[in-house]
């Protein structure tokens, strides 16, 4: 929208629009993102972990394969499965480690994409908000970090407050800044043409309305007369598919029987108002959650299209983060090339992000040279992170119990994540409660950490115990079927490895050589699952289609090491 007032959309702050906005990681349960893809419909994906390393231990000659394998991919983003700056992360958003390890790393044009990043046991031991702070997307726009969080579709953003009558007639003892907003009447039709017009305009697939009040809500607040009156009738006029909105301190899902709008509200950021529920048409309500959870959710739109139907590609790298340093920069420039060659959609980071100890702040250097200076391929300027999949980010390092116990020298950033108890336990119930609503044909879950590994690090215990039983079996709420995880992607142990689980049907796969590998360091593992252990820098690509998934390895000099293909059944119309 052109018209002045576009810019009073955005004034109030909205609940949703946070959640659907902001970098950090949150406690509600769904976000979601758009993500633009090619026009045939495909989706290509590169994933890289465990890097950063100034280019040292090979990061620079990974990245340079990247490269490679990113422009013959075309790729469309990166994943870095975590350990992104090595040792200890970012000191801040002005670590110069960022530049170093990432941005005059990942310099190969096919690199230059969007990277979905997830947090690493190192990147905990420095500034954790300078990793999650939007000022390193300001520094490289390709840059995003979540701490946990699952990845259609156009977003108009409502300024909703100045709606409300009793802010105006009954403002209590609460004192507003109505700035801008002085002649209300004007403000409020102008701001209802300016939707209007939008809506009219977008030739958008999926429209998403977003806003802070509720329109229709079983919580404390209820319905919101005023946009009930004046708002909803524009959205059923112009077919938008959801409503989303805060306010009320709850999660919520109400499929209404007059227009097929769905109005969505994600409250539960923090303080709920548990058993305050007013009563709500059953045929209405699908779901109500009166406290808060720990996943957000991005939707991915998928465009492109093979004789399988529609196709995602991505890479995942982790563990890089070392100013293109460690074989970073050559780590990156091969990402590049694969990232082009299979037109990747996204990358995902699988944590570690900055070495040694984080980011310092949001103004730490390192976050553009070791990412935004380093991953700079055209083909990674996409996404770092559909109907067909459900990709789960978890926040894995808070579950180890030694960097409690026992941190060593390192001080870790345990900010958003204490009392540790409630967050895990708040973690594994949005996850699991993730899992049993998907419908996704192909569900990945990330994690920095290692499950299964032959690797140094080997298994983590406390993920074996807590998160592996969530991962091997699910039953869907909606479908009654078996809803278990396909791949579980992770970085932590400096290595390439692929683990095919003979109790489950999961495939445990580590990208962890963004950079720094640990040559030789292999313990036993059974010869009947483990597929392959590559003690070197490199990364992995992933394709998928409804029925086909084809997993990739490639080593600093791009060469393939190994290839694994999965097999799904097309479902039929009964």
């Amino acid at each position: 929208m052109v018209n002045k007032n576009m810019n009073f959309l955005f004034q109030t702050v909205l609940l949703s629009a946070i959640l659907c906005l902001c970098l950090k990681s949150s406690i509600a349960e769904l976000q979601r993102f758009q993500h633009s893809v090619k026009e045939d419909g495909s989706l290509r994906v590169m994933v890289v972990g465990d890097w950063g390393r100034k280019g040292t231990y090979n990061q620079s000659e990974v990245a340079f394969q990247m490269g490679i394998v990113g422009e013959k991919l075309d790729i469309d983003f990166v994943i870095s499965t975590g350990d992104n700056f090595y040792e200890d992360g970012l000191t801040g958003v002005d670590d110069p480690a960022f530049e170093e390890s990432f941005t005059k790393i990942y310099t190969a044009p096919s690199l230059q994409k969007q990277w979905y990043n997830v947090l690493g046991n190192h990147d905990y031991r420095g500034d954790v908000e300078a990793q999650l702070s939007p000022v390193l997307k300001k520094l490289d726009s390709r840059w995003i970090c979540l701490r946990s969080f699952i990845v259609d579709t156009e977003f108009i953003f409502v300024d909703t407050t100045p709606f409300a009558d009793q802010y105006f007639t009954d403002p209590e003892d609460h004192v507003y800044d109505w700035r801008g907003i002085s002649r209300r009447k004007d403000y409020l039709s102008n701001l209802l043409k300016d939707v209007d017009s939008a809506l009219k305009e977008s030739t958008a697939k999926w429209k998403f309305v977003v806003g802070h009040h509720t329109m229709k809500s079983a919580g404390h607040h209820g319905n919101t007369v005023e946009i009930i009156k004046q708002l909803l009738p524009i959205l059923e006029a112009n077919n938008v598919d959801l409503y989303i909105n805060g306010h009320d301190h709850l999660l919520q899902h109400i499929s209404s029987l007059d227009s097929p709008i769905q109005f969505l509200t994600s409250g539960g950021g923090s303080k709920a108002w548990r058993g305050d529920v007013n009563y709500l048409d059953p045929k209405e309500m699908k779901f109500f959650y009166d406290g808060q959870a720990e996943l957000q959710r991005l939707k991915y739109q998928l465009s492109k299209v093979d004789d399988h139907g529609s196709l995602l590609s991505f890479l995942v790298v982790g563990d890089w983060g070392r100013r293109g340093l460690y074989n970073q920069s050559k780590v990156a420039l091969q990402m590049g090339l694969v990232g082009e060659k299979l037109d990747i959609d996204f990358v995902i980071s699988t944590g570690d992000n900055f070495y040694e100890d984080g980011l310092t702040g949001v103004d730490d250097p390192a976050f553009k040279e070791s990412f935004s200076n380093i991953y700079t391929a055209p083909s990674l300027q996409k996404q770092w992170f559909s109907e067909m999949v459900d990709f789960i980010f978890v926040d894995t390092t808070p579950f180890v119990n030694e960097y409690f116990t026992n941190p060593k020298n390192h001080t870790y950033d345990w900010r958003g994540v204490l009392p540790r108890e409630n967050y895990l336990q708040n973690l594994l119930k949005g996850f699991e409660s993730a899992l049993r609503q998907s419908q996704a044909k192909w569900k990945i879950v990330v994690g920095h950490h290692t499950i299964k590994s032959a690797g140094h690090h080997g298994i983590t215990k406390e993920l074996e115990e807590q998160l592996l039983p969530i991962l091997k079996a699910n039953i869907s709420l909606i479908f009654l079927v078996d809803n278990h995880v396909d791949l579980y992607v992770n970085g932590h142990d400096h290595c390439l490895e692929h683990i095919s689980d003979t109790e489950s049907q999961i495939q445990f796969l580590t990208s962890g050589g963004g950079s720094k590998a640990w040559r030789g360091d292999i313990k036993w593992w059974k010869p009947e699952e483990l597929k392959l252990y590559y003690d070197g820098q490199g990364f992995m690509s992933v394709q998928l289609s409804e029925v086909e998934a084809n997993i990739v390895f490639y080593d600093v000099f791009g060469h393939v090491l190994h290839k694994w293909k999965l097999s799904k059944e097309l479902d039929s119309d009964v």
